[in-house]
């Protein structure tokens, strides 16, 4: 079983702009089975592929990588691989081979390198279009080829890094939040959804993982946020209210005297002399509360 359609891109290679390094060569598209495998040793070219039916076996290195329609690959250049099919329905392919310093710019710029299987990332589309371009080398090709290629190299980093990227416990996704949003009003309602649990479930796995409630937590980080402010900014105590998202500066100056035993401009005047912290005032209920 074997069928095998190239189109040669040497058209839109030799109309991209001087000085820019990179060459388009190949678009193809094949269906492979069991005496028919890919097999290419040192290859010269980058090949980008997507698997669109089938399953296969990639052998590259030491490795061996089962691979699955919707799946996709990077083969750098400079590597050996085999594609083994042992079903006779066999394997359908879709890929494009590009070289030049251009793309190992962009798969440095990217991360990518190293990087060979893209689990469930079906780049089928922008593939059938370079593709398209192949077969139709209009006047905007090498553009639009040049476009498709970072917008393939650039889902493939997307993918690349959401599959490293560890999953986070309920507690580490209320932290990254509070992080990410630290200048913001943030309620006990939103860091519950970023969890995934009710307000009174997330509140408890953070008090028990922190030993301390959320709405403490929170207001701690914008307090020593507002002690950097004070020391290192020229802004006034009015535009630092607002930036940390308190009701009005009165009410932070009140609440930033009780914390930290100073009023904002005695802080900023003595230069951040610490006072141990007076204990907190009776919080809300936390139905209603905006974590300040």
């Amino acid at each position: 079983m074997y069928r095998e359609k190239l189109l040669r891109m040497t058209a839109v290679s030799d109309a991209l702009p001087a000085g820019i390094d990179l060459q388009f060569h190949l678009s193809g598209a094949a269906l492979r089975g069991p005496s028919n495998p890919t097999e290419r040793y040192d290859t010269d070219v980058c090949s980008i592929v997507c698997i669109t039916g089938g399953n296969a076996l990639l052998v590259i290195g030491q490795d061996a990588l089962l691979v699955h329609a919707g799946d996709s690959l990077l083969l750098p250049v400079g590597s050996s691989y085999r594609l083994l099919c042992e079903q006779k329905e066999g394997v359908e392919l879709l890929w494009v081979s590009v070289s030049g310093e251009l793309l190992h710019q962009l798969i440095r710029t990217h991360g990518l390198e190293g990087a060979v299987l893209f689990p469930s990332l079906d780049l089928s589309e922008p593939l059938g279009r370079l593709r398209f371009y192949a077969e139709h080398p209009q006047e905007d090709a090498p553009r639009a080829c040049v476009a498709l290629l970072e917008e393939l190299l650039y889902r493939m980093a997307e993918a690349h890094y959401a599959a490293e990227k560890p999953s986070l416990s309920p507690v580490e996704q209320i932290l990254h939040y509070i992080e990410e949003h630290e200048t913001e009003a943030i309620r006990l309602e939103q860091l519950a959804e970023v969890a995934g649990k009710s307000p009174s479930q997330a509140e408890r796995l953070f008090r028990k993982e922190m030993g301390q409630p959320i709405y403490r937590y929170v207001l701690s980080r914008k307090l020593e946020l507002a002690c950097r402010l004070l020391l290192e900014s020229s802004m006034t105590v009015r535009e630092i209210a607002a930036y940390l998202s308190f009701e009005d500066e009165f009410y932070f100056s009140g609440l930033f005297r009780r914390k930290i035993g100073l009023s904002p401009s005695q802080y900023r005047k003595t230069g951040g002399k610490k006072l141990e912290p007076k204990p907190a005032p009776r919080r809300r209920r936390d139905d209603d509360i905006v974590l300040l």
